[in-house]
Formats: structure tokens, C-alpha cells, sequence
């Protein structure tokens, strides 16, 4: 087989990055660097990694932590900013806020993003709760958070389904009875070749006597847009059919996209707010209660055609509204206390989301499946196309609209160990039951009536439909235990059970009900799935600022339901399983020079088997995607990150993480012959192979004012948009720089930034589609002053 087959090709638009090298090359030539200089120490970083508050440098995991002072700092706001300060982080977004995919590891499929297809391979956390949602991952603001934590490999044991190859967490500033505080930023910036942006936050803690407290927090964001939606046409040929010439008739329809042009079209607003009570009950029982709201709406697109306007940013042809509206509130409950010498915690928590969009899909008719495949008529032969269907068409003209409900409820009890002995423990259950209710709808109003679906039901115009429900059950054992043989020497044993049941009903097709070209999934469709994932690691303390560890660890994605049954008959079973991430690691964390240098890292091969993969394939399912185990791959990798207090003056911190993900053995659809080959050796998608950043913070004083420079520099290597050579595009590497400073005084400060300082044009990912090529992108060169006050 042919492991070398030319990707399709595009027009690349670009600016020459700044390579890291010179990058890090200029920050050391400008410090000075000299390990004589005395100099603070670095502050320490508690995580949560083992559901614990441990020291950062005690945990024999591999994680990146970005506490509150660095998000503060960085000027951090949402995922896209942090995800560019991770390096052991990728991801592939489909243009909009919220729409994101997040990799770790290197560990990616390039899934499609189906709603009935694969669950990510990346746990994202919100506080205790798990709120992973497939290319819908929650885009929270991020403002007045105590950490967000990368916990990189698998992390099946702790953390459960979809923790595959990492778990990202997000960790809010809780309640606090020890002190009134409080905080508001109110900011205004701009966009080169845009509108200007801006944004208020604040938040308040208010003790209630001496044992309990309340925080709120709020935000309103307005983000201004700087995609440009230019003039054009789609022209549909109307008549066409199976195996007939479609210039046999001549029929043709010409439409323009006058009522939609629009300069800076994709826009953004956002507001929220978090409010959290806590209580202590009584000397070792404490109760903290929390909701958090947000409303984020946006508008148009955060995509451009660089084939199409090869000479210009920021342009792209949409021919219909297009808008993606999310909302969700989460209620939060969380009972910590003291029984016979153990900690006990009960966390539950309830998500209610609403996610509706609505984007183009034009293009797709003019000239992507018309010959001979796509006519007004899907299914027209012969006379027909002469007849009713024919006069009653009058343009192929087409959007898509999305209506999702995600409900999801989860509950963990955990038994710890406290104090200093030589065992320590977690033990715990949790439970888990979410539903995704999702209406697709796919509008051709000039279509032929006759081929409209269910107009009872879904109204006029709707020509194609998913409308389903899927429901996932999980409940888990789970443990982990350290025996600490000697003051130096450990070992960590960890387990988790679990058994998941996942059910799909409703219908999808173009036919009304399984009589039509659609088809209804019975209701009782359901697949069970029970395993047991383990985890051993053996860490050995050097001396008090040393240690290594080596760890095998397990993780998993569930297994799912197809929607066509047909397909016991056809390859033998209508469900896919679970696939598994095997990790061995070898990992450091390192203290130097008097705790004023910090260097942590690991190294790691990770074996992956049964790799879930979203496919479309006619002779298989005549109308939507499916889901198969089709084959293996396996990453080897480092990834390191270092910290150094050069001056009290001067801070630097650099992390990379090196990545060569690809298959062990060749990809091919249970057919005769094979539909979908990806051969052995195949790089794996949205990975870039190399990944780094780099911050550098200077402060000093000016006459009364403390002051500060900061720099932030990050670098992504090239990818591969899809895992099928025959139809990925490369996605180019790029390099960004922020820029930003500020003075304070007493309790107030601005601070001044300019984000994207080279004005890159990074390719976040370049869409597969063959019928109309665009690309997500970052925002221009933008810049604006940020005025806060503490209180």
C-alpha cells in the first residue's frame, strides 16, 4: 500500500512564523541569565490531581498547572487561550466559540464531530463534574479561577470515560469565611481589520459571621468580529438523476448572496455568572452549594477561504444566517467531613445545556454530489425528472439548523485517608446518567414539496433530518492506594470498575418513518459494556527536590450504539466497543537552585487498540455515519516544562511536548474489497509533532507605581486535517506572540496588551471537506487596555 499518498491540495496563506529557537535565543540574550543572582524562590503549586490538595512536585503524574496569579497574568480568558499555553494540548475547532475538540498526547482519530458517533478521547472537568460533550466541549469563561490543571496520559482510574489520554480541569475559587475580598475588570480593545471588543468582570467573597460565605462572580463579553462575508453566486443544476447526463434537460438555477454580505460578521457576546455558599456544619462538616450560568451567543463564522482568496485575509462566500447560540447552567453540591479518622466527600452535581446552530451548506449542491448522484429529486430515474419533481424545483439552495439538549447528572462518593501514614488511599462510586436530545435538519425550500419531510412535524422545507435520542448510564469502583515503603520509596496500585449501557432511538433519513429512504432506530437499541482498567506506578525520592517515578496507566472511550440495525447483518454487530490507551511513562519533578528552578517532564509510549472511527460509507448505511474498532497506533513522546526565578525582578517558563503519533497497522472497512484504507504508519491527525511555549515576566518600579513587561510565546507544528491520506489537508505550523504590560498602584492597576503580535494567520484546522475548502483561523492582531480594582 501506498503510505506516501499525496494530500489534497490548497493554496497556503501565510506569515513566516518565528521559529522558537530564536524566540528563546532573544528572551535568554535579554536577561542576562546568570545561576549566581540571587533570587526568590518559585511559588508553590498545589493541585488535585489524586482528588487530594498535594504539593505540584509530590504527585508522580505528569501535569501542567496554571494557577490563578498566571491566568490573571497571562490574561487567560478562554480555551483557546490556555489550550496555546499547553503544549501536551491540541485541538481542531469547526469555526465557532464552544465547537472545539481537545487531543492530548497525540491521542486523535480526527473523529468528525457526529453526534451519534465516538465520545472524545479528552475529559474535560468542570470542578468535580465531568462535562466532555462530543466537538461541544464547554468553552467556560475563565475569570476569578483558582487552577487549571492538563493531567496528560491516561487517567481512567480516577477520572473515568473518556479520560483516554488526558483530563483537563478547570477548578474555581470557592467561598472563603476568612476575609472580605473582592475584585472588577473592566476592558476595551481592538481588531486590525475589525471591530473593537469589550468586556466586564467582577467578583465579590463576603464572610457570613465566621462559618460560612458566599462569592459571586459575573462577566459580560462582546467580542467584534473580523471575517468578511464577500458578494457572490451558486448556480444548481436542477434535473439530473442515477446514470442520466444532467445537461440532459438544461434546467438551472442561479442565486446570489446579496442580503448576507457583511463586513466582520462573526461576532461574539457572552455574559454569566457563578455563585457558591459555603458552610461549615460544625467543626469537621462542611456544605458548598453553587450554580453557574452563561449565555454565549455568536454569529457568522470563524472560518476564511484561502483558495478562493488567496490574496486576502479574512474573506469567505455564505449564502444564509448562520449563528451558534449556547447556554447552560450547572448546580453544584459538595459535603466534605471527617468520619473515624477518614475524609468522606460526596460531590454531585446536575448540567443543563442548550446548544442550537445554524450554518451554510450552499455549496453542497452546486457541485459536490449533483453528478450523478444529486438532483431535486434525491431519488429521480427516468420520466420523473420530467414530470412533477422537475417543475415543482426551482433551486438546490440549502442551510442546516441544529437544535441540542444535553441534561447530565453525576455522583461521586469517595473514602480518603488522612494524616501522614504510610498508606495512603481513595477509595469511591460514582454514577453518571446524561441524555442528548438532538433535532438536525438539514432546509432545501426550492426543493419539490413531494420531498419535503414530515411537514406536520418539522414544517416546510426540511428534505433530510436526524432526530434523536441518545442516553449513556455509567457507574463505576473505583481506588487507588500509595504504600510508602520507605521515606523515599513508593508504590501506587489503582483500579477502577465500570459498566456503561448506551441507548440511541429516533429517526434519520429523508423518508417520514422507516417506510421512506429514512429509517426509525428502535427504541429499545441498547449496548452494555463492563471492564476494569488498572494503574501501577513506583516513584523514588532522590532527596527532598528530586524525585522519579514510572507509571503504567490505563484509559478508555465508550463503547456506542450504531443507528442501522441492518448493520448486524451486514458486518455482524450494530454496536462498537470501548478502545483502550495503554501508558508507560517514566516522569521527573525536579527542584534546583534553592527552589528557584523547576524542572518537571516525562517520557512515554502509548499503546492504542480497537481505535474508534466515524465513517461514511453508502454500501454500508445508506444515510449516516457509523462507528467501527478498526485498528491500532501508538505514540512516543516527552513533554517537559520548566520554571526559573532568574532575578526577583525576572521570571521565565518554557514548556514543549514532542509527539510521533501513528498507526501500527492498516485501517480498512469491513468490507470486500476495502472502502477505507489508511496504511501502517500513517501520522495521526491534528497532532502537531512538536509543541511549545514560552513566557518571560519582568517587574519594576516607576517613581510610586509597580510596573511590569510580560512576553508570551507559543509554537505549533504542522498537522494532518484528517487520518485518510486520500483526504486530509495539511494544516501549517504557526507562531504567536502576545505582548502586555501594566502599572498598579495600592489596589488598582491597567494593563496594556497586544495579542497576536505578528498578526499570524494560524490554521486551526483546515476542514476535509472536498465540495467548498476553508479554514478556522485566529484572530488578527488585536490589542486594548484592561483597568481593574481590588477591594
Amino acid at each position: 500500500m501506498n503510505t506516501n499518498a499525496k494530500p489534497c491540495s490548497r493554496i497556503p496563506l501565510r506569515h513566516r512564523p518565528l521559529s522558537l529557537g530564536v524566540a528563546l535565543a532573544i528572551a535568554t540574550a535579554s536577561t542576562g541569565i546568570h545561576a549566581q543572582v540571587a533570587g526568590p524562590v518559585l511559588d508553590e503549586i498545589t493541585v488535585t490531581a489524586r482528588k487530594r490538595t498535594e504539593n505540584l512536585q509530590d504527585v508522580p503524574i505528569s501535569v501542567q498547572a496554571l494557577d490563578n496569579t498566571r491566568l490573571t497574568e497571562l490574561g487567560v480568558t478562554n480555551f483557546e487561550d490556555y489550550a496555546q499555553l499547553l503544549p501536551n494540548i491540541s485541538f481542531k475547532s469547526f469555526g465557532t466559540p464552544g465547537s472545539a475538540t481537545i487531543y492530548m498526547r497525540g491521542a486523535a482519530d480526527g473523529g468528525d464531530g457526529n453526534a451519534s458517533g465516538s465520545q472524545p478521547s479528552v475529559g474535560l472537568y468542570l470542578d468535580e463534574q465531568p462535562v466532555t460533550a462530543i466537538a461541544a466541549n464547554l468553552d467556560i469563561h475563565i475569570y476569578d479561577v483558582a487552577r487549571i490543571e492538563a493531567l496528560a496520559g491516561p487517567q481512567g482510574t480516577l477520572f473515568g470515560a473518556s479520560s483516554e489520554s488526558g483530563t483537563v480541569r478547570i477548578i474555581t475559587n470557592q467561598p472563603s469565611a476568612d476575609a472580605f475580598e473582592g475584585r472588577i475588570d473592566v476592558s476595551a480593545g481592538g481588531t486590525k481589520g475589525g471591530d473593537p471588543s469589550y468586556s466586564g468582570e467582577g467578583f465579590v467573597n463576603i464572610p457570613i459571621g465566621d462559618r460560612a460565605a458566599i462569592r459571586l462572580v459575573g462577566w459580560a463579553i462582546n467580542d467584534g468580529g473580523w471575517i468578511d462575508n464577500v458578494p457572490g453566486t451558486r448556480t444548481y443544476q436542477l434535473e439530473g438523476g442515477y446514470g442520466y447526463n444532467p445537461n440532459n434537460f438544461g434546467r438551472t438555477n442561479t442565486i446570489n448572496n446579496d442580503s448576507f454580505v457583511k463586513d466582520n460578521i462573526n461576532t461574539l457576546e457572552k455574559y454569566g455568572l457563578r455563585a457558591a455558599l459555603k458552610v461549615d456544619l460544625s467543626d469537621s462538616w462542611t456544605a458548598t452549594a453553587g450554580v453557574i450560568y452563561q449565555d454565549s451567543k455568536a454569529e457568522g463564522v470563524w472560518e476564511n477561504d484561502p483558495v478562493n482568496f488567496p490574496t486576502a485575509d479574512s474573506k469567505i462566500q455564505r449564502f444564509s444566517d448562520e449563528f451558534n447560540n449556547d447556554k447552560f447552567s450547572q448546580f453544584a453540591l459538595t459535603l466534605k467531613g471527617e468520619m473515624g479518622g477518614q475524609s468522606l466527600t460526596y460531590a454531585g452535581s446536575y448540567l443543563d445545556r442548550d446548544v442550537q446552530y445554524q450554518t451554510d451548506y450552499s455549496k453542497y449542491g452546486e457541485d459536490a454530489y449533483f453528478v450523478p448522484y444529486y438532483a431535486c429529486d434525491y431519488s429521480a430515474t427516468g420520466p420523473d425528472l420530467a414530470t412533477q419533481s422537475a417543475t415543482d424545483c426551482t433551486s438546490l439552495y440549502e442551510y442546516y439548523h441544529a437544535d441540542n439538549a444535553y441534561t447530565r447528572s453525576s455522583h461521586e462518593l469517595r473514602l480518603q485517608s488522612m494524616g501522614d501514614g504510610r498508606l495512603q488511599y481513595t477509595a469511591g462510586v460514582f454514577w453518571q446518567d446524561s441524555e442528548h436530545k438532538y433535532l438536525q435538519q438539514w432546509f432545501q425550500p426550492g426543493d419539490s414539496p413531494n420531498q419535503w419531510v414530515d411537514t406536520a412535524k418539522y414544517g416546510n422545507g426540511v428534505f433530510f433530518r436526524t432526530d434523536q435520542k441518545r442516553e449513556e448510564t455509567q457507574s463505576a469502583l473505583f481506588g487507588e492506594a500509595t504504600y510508602n515503603f520507605t521515606d523515599a520509596f513508593s508504590a501506587t496500585f489503582g483500579m477502577r470498575h465500570y459498566d456503561e449501557t448506551s441507548k440511541v432511538k429516533g429517526v434519520v433519513g429523508w423518508g417520514a418513518d422507516a417506510g421512506g429512504f429514512g429509517y426509525d432506530t428502535p427504541s429499545d437499541s441498547r449496548v452494555q459494556f463492563t471492564d476494569t482498567l488498572y494503574k501501577f506506578s513506583l516513584g523514588y525520592k532522590i532527596n527532598d527536590d528530586h524525585m522519579i517515578y514510572a507509571t503504567y496507566s490505563e484509559g478508555y472511550r465508550p463503547g456506542g450504539l450504531n443507528r442501522d440495525a441492518g448493520l448486524i447483518a451486514k458486518i455482524g454487530t450494530q454496536s462498537w466497543k470501548p478502545d483502550t490507551l495503554q501508558n508507560y511513562e517514566f516522569g521527573w519533578k525536579t527542584n534546583w537552585l534553592d527552589n528557584r528552578l523547576r524542572w518537571n517532564g516525562a517520557a512515554y509510549i502509548m499503546k492504542w487498540a480497537d481505535i474508534q472511527y466515524t465513517v461514511y460509507e453508502f454500501s454500508l448505511v445508506p444515510c449516516c455515519g457509523s462507528v467501527y474498532n478498526l485498528s491500532t497506533a501508538e505514540v512516543k513522546g516527552v513533554e517537559s516544562d520548566l520554571s526559573f526565578a532568574v532575578t526577583e525582578a525576572l521570571t521565565l517558563s518554557v514548556a514543549a511536548a514532542y509527539n510521533d503519533a501513528k498507526t501500527t497497522a492498516d485501517f480498512e472497512l469491513p468490507t470486500t474489497p476495502p472502502k477505507l484504507t489508511v496504511p501502517k504508519g500513517t501520522e495521526l491527525p491534528n497532532v502537531p509533532q512538536f509543541k511549545a511555549s514560552l513566557q518571560g515576566r519582568y517587574q519594576f518600579k516607576i517613581s510610586d507605581f509597580d510596573a511590569y513587561t510580560q512576553l508570551s510565546y507559543s509554537y505549533t507544528g504542522d498537522s494532518w486535517s484528517e487520518i485518510v491520506p486520500a483526504k486530509r489537508f495539511q494544516q501549517d505550523s504557526y507562531s504567536l506572540i502576545n505582548l502586555r504590560g501594566g502599572i498598579s498602584r495600592d489596589n488598582w492597576g491597567v494593563d496594556l496588551y497586544i495579542d497576536n503580535l505578528t498578526d499570524e494567520v494560524a490554521d486551526y484546522y483546515v476542514h476535509p471537506r472536498q465540495y467548498e475548502p476553508s479554514t478556522v483561523v485566529n484572530r488578527p492582531q488585536s490589542f486594548g487596555a484592561d483597568f481593574w480594582k481590588k477591594f
